[in-house]
């Protein structure tokens, strides 16, 4: 099955998805602190890197999209949200509509619960 293209950046949602940080591995959390600085992420007391959320949005996002998008350190969860999870590096199973492509297309949600398999 053919996963549609959704419009991610810059994105007619308001960046919905953005509303949340990220989880990031030990490599892109290194890189964004190497480019912008202490700050914008975080170690969790689990270990956990993530992304700070600053006024709703993740704090990466800027003047209506992501900062990083076109970079090699984009987070893997970003890359392959909402089809795929980059953390269990299988179909993403938890709540798709933070999308608003989804919200706006439900019938995503049936392509996404299954169709998307690797």
């Amino acid at each position: 099955m053919t996963i549609p293209e959704l419009p991610c950046y810059p994105c007619p949602y308001n960046a919905s998805c953005c509303a949340f940080g990220t989880t990031l591995s030990g490599d892109e959390a290194a890189a964004i602190e190497s480019d912008f600085g202490p700050g914008l992420v975080y170690q969790t007391r689990w270990g956990e890197w993530r992304t700070r959320v600053r006024n709703g949005r993740c704090a990466l996002f800027r003047n209506g999209g992501c900062t990083i998008h076109d970079k090699p350190y984009y987070p893997t969860v970003c890359r392959g949200f909402p089809w795929l999870d980059g953390d269990a590096e299988g179909p993403y199973e938890y709540d798709v509509t933070i999308c608003g492509a989804f919200e706006a297309q439900p019938e995503l949600i049936e392509i996404q619960r299954y169709g998307v398999r690797r």
